[in-house]
């Protein structure tokens, strides 16, 4: 979640038609500057109720009508700027507005830099704080789109301007606008930079007891922790951080704010996900699913939520479609923007199945039942016609999000199917997956990366070991030399299961590529590290030293190993590991001997 990149709703503008009582309309000459505001926000809001993109674009005459519309929109509000002389404040908000419109609907930023550094100087001129910093918040966008280090220079410059000036609310929304725009540059300088404009806000957000704002930049930190590393260091910080947030919620001011409470619960799960503690993930589900099911009717249709500040600051009247306004109970409040509660209902859904996958198998296939009836949902998410009046970018990127969601689902599912060995069921939902995958134009690297690494298991699972091999092989799937703390944790242990893969491939000395065997094992050695500190990894790394040859086996040395992977597995909550182990020991050690100690 984060902070709204631009104005939640584009503000709009009205003049007051200033008809005389008792006078016919008709006697009255036309206000053409009344006549093109309303036409411009007619053929804004008729682009915008064409439907969801997803219909657009599978009619193109819709595409086409959907631009001329918003072509003659904007034609509008230029004729209005270029050949009338209009009232300050009326102009501020047509600059506004009109610059929104190219930023969403448009690659012209040049232009609406322009516009925009025009009307800060007009504000500037007439003291229109609230509107300045409404286009000071639009045009750090426009600049991201063209120049990102200017836009985080940009906005530095701003966050000094509005601190001397005290204004809280503008100082909360400029500086979380910066953590969303560095978190999607993600170099390292630009992490640190994150972190430190989150405790900077903490540590306002304290001071002045702004307990909400508090929370939500804690809950922020403590996610950019998850997202950096899956480091035991790391996770300790995030669950800090979570640890101060969760110690906030019995403050009024948060109480009633269901989608703080959500996101805590949802990334407190990811905690103990990224920390391979299953008995702690089961917890953390049911009070994640108690949230959401509590929260169901609190939620609004765009996602947008208010969160209130105390201090008020030198601001004027707050634009009432700005990133700072009046809430309905009379309170200054920073406007967020997130995401419907039917797609969190989905996500959460997606949760639950990977927090008890470990146990699908011997609980009933609950795991794929909550990611079957979580696709069931998404689906009907992308089937509805979207309600909200918005431009077509965004409702592109929602149905990019919700694609990419829903190959997260089916990328869980096939691995549950591989899991028990349904090879037929997981080979057909792949072809799904990959179809999915292919609608979406621009995914992460770790999902493509997921679906070679799903490939090549199916592969090897069905027998095809050569194509197995050739997919575990692949430039993407090697590891790197020297321990790489910079990738993601992701990104490092589907290598290192790559590389356990290759390895049960080649293992037997009649394979032609058993040769590559000792380079494999040895590769493995820089990431031990990595190993050592998770569970499942450390209990299939010893399980294949137990199990590959050795130029000089001892039965000393083999039961060490499979010890080691006994006790990982068994820590990890890993079933399948530990009765792979098992029978392998029972093979190895008490094939053929009837006892007491071959019974134990």
């Amino acid at each position: 979640m984060e902070s709204t990149q631009r104005a939640p709703s584009a503000p709009t503008v009205a003049l007051d038609s200033g008809t005389p009582a008792g006078v016919a309309p008709q006697s009255l000459p036309i206000d053409y500057q009344m006549l093109l505001l309303s036409l411009a926000e007619d053929y804004l809001t008729a682009a915008h109720s064409e439907g969801s993109y997803r219909r657009m674009r599978e009619r193109d005459v819709d595409m086409r009508r959907y631009y001329k519309l918003v072509a003659t929109g904007l034609g509008c509000l230029e004729t209005l700027l270029n050949r009338f002389k209009l009232p300050p404040q009326i102009e501020a908000n047509v600059r506004l507005r009109y610059a929104s419109v190219l930023l969403d609907e448009t690659e012209n930023m040049m232009e609406a830099e322009q516009i925009l550094s025009d009307g800060i100087k007009l504000c500037d001129r007439y003291r229109f704080f609230d509107l300045k910093y409404n286009m000071d918040h639009l045009l750090g966008q426009v600049l991201f789109k063209g120049s990102p280090r200017a836009s985080i220079k940009f906005l530095d410059g701003v966050i000094k301007d509005v601190e001397a000036y005290q204004h809280t609310a503008w100082v909360y929304a400029f500086r979380f606008l910066k953590v969303s725009l560095s978190l999607k540059l993600s170099s390292h300088q630009d992490i640190l930079s994150t972190f430190t404009q989150l405790r900077s806000i903490s540590a306002l957000a304290d001071q002045l007891g702004d307990k909400a704002i508090l929370a939500i930049a804690s809950t922020l930190e403590a996610l950019v922790h998850l997202r950096e590393s899956s480091s035991a260091e790391s996770i300790e910080q995030a669950q800090r951080a979570l640890a101060l947030a969760r110690s906030l919620q019995l403050d009024p001011a948060i109480g009633q704010m269901s989608q703080i409470e959500v996101l805590i619960n949802i990334v407190d799960l990811s905690c103990s996900l990224q920390h391979f503690d299953p008995s702690q993930a089961a917890s953390k589900m049911q009070a994640m699913q108690a949230s959401l099911e509590s929260h169901n009717d609190t939620w609004q249709g765009d996602g947008l939520f208010l969160i209130p500040v105390k201090s008020r600051g030198a601001s004027r009247a707050p634009n009432g479609n700005g990133i700072v306004r009046i809430s309905p109970k009379g309170s200054l409040s920073v406007v967020f923007g997130w995401t419907t509660w039917a797609d969190i209902y989905a996500l959460g859904y997606l949760f639950s199945g990977m927090a008890i996958a470990h146990r699908s198998t011997s609980d009933g296939l609950r795991s794929e039942h909550l990611l079957k009836e979580g696709m069931r949902c998404l689906d009907k998410n992308m089937l509805k016609t979207e309600s909200t009046l918005e431009p077509v970018s965004n409702v592109d990127s929602r149905y990019s999000w919700r694609q990419t969601l829903k190959c997260f689902f089916q990328l869980h599912l096939v691995f549950a199917l591989c899991t028990r060995t349904a090879w037929t069921a997981g080979q057909e939902l792949f072809q799904k997956l990959e179809d999915t995958a292919a609608s979406i134009p621009t995914k992460p690297d770790l999902l493509d990366l997921l679906i070679q690494y799903l490939d090549g298991v199916i592969n090897q699972g069905t027998g095809h070991l050569d194509n197995a091999l050739s997919i575990f092989q692949r430039p993407c799937f090697s590891l790197p030399t020297k321990p790489v703390t910079s990738s993601a944790p992701a990104h490092i242990d589907l290598t290192i299961l790559s590389t356990f893969n290759s390895i049960l491939i080649v293992r037997s000395p009649s394979h032609p590529s058993h040769y590559i065997l000792p380079s494999l094992l040895s590769s493995l050695d820089p990431h031990l590290p990595r190993i050592n500190t998770t569970k499942p990894l450390l209990s299939a790394y010893n399980l294949i030293l137990a199990t590959s040859p050795h130029p000089t086996p001892t039965i000393v040395k083999t039961k060490q190993y499979l010890q080691l992977s006994l006790q990982a597995a068994k820590a990890a909550s890993n079933n399948q590991l530990m009765c792979i182990t098992l029978n392998f020991m029972s093979y190895k050690f008490f094939k053929g001997v009837v006892g007491e100690q071959a019974e134990k």
